[in-house]
């Protein structure tokens, strides 16, 4: 992982037992697990950030959160806080502050990510609600976390309120980030996500080289890429938009037979940013960043020009002491023998109707959880 921070400035920004879960960790440990031994999942959060940092099936130890970056390669202005782990929420902003913001003491990707957050309530291994502020940010976020209990799906909500008196830009981003033994070469990307950019031609007009997933335009030639698969050599960050109401994402790994997902309204999260890391040629973190920004820049940058795409800006006015909430899915189910991909996904009455592709074949993670 020593090169996730030597990318170039624009990539730099980055990004279970049952036993006494819901339970305040002690000094030593800043884990809350939900889920129990007649659940089919456990959940873990760790206080420090507010990160998810482990999901997994009962019958298999894999785990798709175990990325993490060490003191060491995190940002200078962060080293004092909270890693960047896991599934993480960028508040605030995604990436670097400005050169003024960094001078008064503002990490990248936001206070929230970088503090401990408290526990508000936990109740019988299905709910737990935290929060955090962020004083010098001017944010109040409060976090409920409600986890199905039987099946591997868990719903949550973010609250975040502008302390501010004064409105501002703002934006927020789910940093939820895959690495080993989940990870490798052959692990798949499938998503609903429609035109798209790359970041190093993103700004200051990302329509220069435009594209639909899966083919990502990787340089000024037209050379492309299937977005798709996980060994590329090389690293990026491809950001997408949606034409569907609902967006979704998956990452399969074929090798432990496992899928994660990732279900929400793109109204409230109109960007995928899909960030795909290597090192040796290896994969080591894939990103699957949804949010309200496709540009990884300050809002110095954001303001300067006009970087819309498809009339789509990469932040939102968050004014004086509003309240905006937002929510996701997130579910994990075992592969199917000769999977052959996502082609849709859907919620229903009964729960995630997943739809292959090829064989068209549904199969259903039977939950109560809705957007």
């Amino acid at each position: 992982m020593r090169h996730i921070w030597g990318l170039s400035p624009l990539f730099a920004f980055l990004f279970l037992s049952g036993a006494s879960s819901c339970s305040a960790p002690d000094h030593t440990d800043k884990t809350v697990r939900l889920g129990h031994d007649r659940s089919h999942a456990t959940l873990a959060i760790d206080l420090r950030g507010g990160a998810i940092t482990d999901f997994r099936l009962q019958e298999t130890s894999v785990n798709p959160f175990t990325w993490y970056m060490t003191n060491e390669q995190m940002p200078a202005n962060n080293r004092s806080g909270a890693p960047f782990q896991g599934h993480f929420l960028c508040l605030g902003r995604w990436g670097a502050p400005t050169d003024g913001e960094i001078r008064a003491g503002i990490p990248h990707n936001g206070e929230p990510g970088n503090s401990l957050w408290n526990v508000i309530r936990c109740e019988a291994d299905t709910l737990l609600i935290i929060g955090a502020r962020g004083e010098k940010d001017g944010i109040a976020v409060e976090r409920k976390i409600r986890f199905d209990p039987v099946n591997a799906v868990v719903r949550i909500t973010d609250k975040v309120n502008n302390t501010y008196p004064i409105g501002r830009l703002f934006n927020i981003v789910q940093h939820a980030t895959i690495g080993a033994p989940f990870l490798d070469k052959d692990t798949q990307i499938h998503t609903n996500a429609g035109c798209g950019f790359m970041q190093h031609f993103g700004y200051p007009d990302p329509s220069r080289h435009e594209y639909r997933f899966p083919d990502g335009i990787i340089d000024t030639l037209g050379q492309t890429i299937d977005l798709r698969r996980s060994d590329l050599a090389d690293s990026y960050v491809s950001s997408h938009l949606f034409s569907d109401s609902i967006g979704w994402i998956t990452a399969s790994s074929p090798k432990h037979g496992l899928l994660l997902g990732y279900i929400w309204k793109t109204d409230e999260y109109p960007w995928l940013n899909l960030w795909h890391q290597t090192e040796n040629g290896i994969p080591c973190a894939k990103g699957l960043e949804f949010g309200t920004t496709g540009i990884g820049r300050p809002y110095t940058d954001l303001t300067a020009v006009d970087c819309r795409f498809h009339d789509v800006a990469s932040y939102f006015f968050f004014d004086a002491q509003a309240t905006v909430s937002k929510s996701f899915i997130g579910f994990l189910m075992p592969l199917p023998d000769r999977f052959q991909g996502v082609g849709s996904i859907r919620l229903t009455p009964k729960g995630i109707c997943l739809t292959e592709t090829g064989s068209r074949q549904t199969r259903i993670v039977p939950t109560r959880l809705t957007l």
